[in-house]
């Protein structure tokens, strides 16, 4: 008997059109919310919802976002090494934020957009002497920016953003976005985003079904596996070849969905039942060597170099 647990925040309805695609490609689905799990150090690792061992599971689905990002690597972390994930615990602290994500990026070789992070307003106007313009500005952790156009606006922005004593993201602007939805090994959907707004990436828009070009499919592709989930939204930049700007690890499927005409709940569920599936089959030596070949190590080095 496959059984499989999506672990959520709450029964939004990206997750309850989930859990019912999932019922189709699974003999039992059982959605979790966070909310009423409990973690037990005792004598034994426990994870408990209710009256149910949830360590038990073979197969989990996160579907945990952002801000309990370190939760929920500690909880993941926790099922024992047999256990499917569709996104490792590692996945979430990498997303988490954003120039810890870019850098291990590039440090695995996937081209992203450019972002400059200073610690006071002294280097980051060192920064904004030396880069042209337009730039974002913004606190890490933020998705609230300032788009500078001269010299003048952004030592005006490092001012005020330095006074909060936060260290301060200074990337390049993004006018031309497209945002890649995974589920390993494919593509299955994409859509542009339209806003006017001047900070694109996180700005609200009107979206629209988009065909990406093979390079923009394999950069989507190559980002998501280099942070080990198999399960993802992409955001990439089109502006001047694609470049990675985001990633988002719990992204709504209702509204692409009707954009593209896609079922994307329906697309994930039966790319987590053959992964689910290829991994079960697979030897415990061979998933012994691939953790060693992780990501992990690359993420422990630049978090030291960060800190």
């Amino acid at each position: 008997m496959v059984e499989m647990v999506i672990l959520g925040e709450e029964k939004s309805p990206s997750n309850i059109k989930l859990v019912e695609e999932a019922k189709k490609v699974f003999d039992s689905v059982f959605f979790v919310p966070i909310s009423g799990i409990y973690i037990g150090l005792t004598d034994k690792f426990a994870i408990t919802y209710r009256t149910s061992d949830i360590l038990k599971f073979k197969g989990i689905l996160p579907r945990i976002p952002r801000g309990l990002s370190s939760y929920a690597y500690q909880l993941l972390s926790l099922f024992p090494e047999e256990t499917y994930m569709s996104t490792r615990p590692i996945s979430f602290l990498l997303a988490e934020e954003r120039f810890f994500l870019l850098t291990v990026l590039r440090k695995r070789g996937v081209n992203t957009i450019n972002m400059r992070m200073a610690r006071a307003i002294e280097p980051a106007t060192r920064i904004i002497e030396n880069n042209s313009f337009p730039l974002i500005i913004r606190t890490t952790g933020k998705t609230t920016g300032v788009v500078v156009k001269k010299q003048t606006e952004a030592k005006g922005s490092i001012d005020a953003l330095g006074s909060l004593k936060q260290p301060m993201l200074i990337e390049d602007t993004v006018k031309d976005m497209v945002s890649v939805y995974v589920a390993e090994p494919d593509v299955i959907a994409c859509v542009k985003k339209k806003t006017k707004e001047p900070d694109t990436v996180f700005a609200k828009g009107e979206y629209r079904s988009h065909n990406p070009d093979v390079e923009t499919e394999q950069l989507a592709l190559e980002a998501a596996k280099s942070i080990e989930a198999q399960v993802a939204r992409v955001d990439i930049a089109l502006d001047g070849g694609p470049k990675v700007t985001n990633i988002n690890l719990n992204p709504n499927l209702i509204k692409p969905s009707e954009v593209t005409g896609v079922n994307l709940a329906k697309k994930i569920a039966e790319a987590v039942e053959r992964n689910y599936q290829a991994y079960r089959e697979r030897p415990m030596l061979m998933r012994f060597f691939d953790d060693a070949r992780s990501v992990v190590k690359d993420v422990l080095k630049t978090k030291q170099l960060l800190i």
